[in-house]
């Protein structure tokens, strides 16, 4: 689903990452481990095609996606990626039912479809009766819950979860933890950085280890 081969992506000349190679199957869950600034942000947005690498490739379903660089490509590719992000980007002004609607709007959904898309990723995070309320009468808690719930509205093949328990308190993160594991059952790869090795330890999965832009 995912392979890295030897990837070397550089904002200056010691920043980034640096020769990286991983693959994670489909329907599996992986955390990218390591402190602040040793690179997994890097890790994600060059899979999201945020940033392009500097060597080496990116293979996502059996698709090389190291050269990408057209606008309409790059969509194509988004559309496999739901993302949930440590500071949320929920829009204030819209509803929660708004907020997850957003990536369909912009896709042309039919209305019918997105009403029933959305209802259906409110129930899975828990979340049923909460569409008309606007963000910040949410918890941090329940806003990461429409965060995912966002990103699983257009069924993605990837997610990917940039600390997104960061800012939250240990049960509430497991409880996203959760969440972000249930979607795999559905055949979704999941991929999150963090830095909090007590969080996932209990989890019993595969992580990457990295340190200065290196794997450990």
């Amino acid at each position: 689903m995912i392979k890295f081969e030897n990837v070397t992506a550089t904002y200056k000349k010691n920043t980034g990452v640096f020769n990286i190679s991983f693959k994670v199957d489909s329907g599996n869950m992986v955390f990218i481990m390591g402190p602040t600034g040793s690179g997994k942000s890097t890790i994600l947005k060059t899979i999201y095609k945020e940033m392009l690498i500097d060597s080496g490739s990116i293979t996502i379903d059996d698709e090389n996606i190291t050269s990408i660089n057209s606008s309409m490509h790059t969509s194509k590719i988004r559309k496999k990626i739901g993302m949930v992000f440590q500071d949320f980007k929920l829009l204030p002004d819209y509803t929660v039912f708004e907020n997850i609607a957003l990536p369909l709007r912009i896709e042309g959904y039919s209305r019918i479809k997105i009403n029933d898309l959305v209802q259906e990723s409110l129930n899975k995070v828990g979340l049923a009766r909460g569409g008309s309320l606007y963000p910040l009468q949410l918890s941090g808690g329940e806003q990461q819950r429409v965060c995912i719930a966002r990103a699983l509205v257009k069924k993605p093949r990837i997610i990917l979860a940039d600390e997104p328990t960061g800012n939250l308190d240990p049960n509430i993160s497991d409880d996203i933890l959760d969440l972000l594991e249930i979607c795999t059952d559905s055949g979704a790869t999941v991929l999150m950085s963090t830095h909090n090795f007590p969080l996932i330890k209990p989890r019993n999965k595969n992580f990457i280890e990295l340190s200065q832009g290196r794997m450990v």
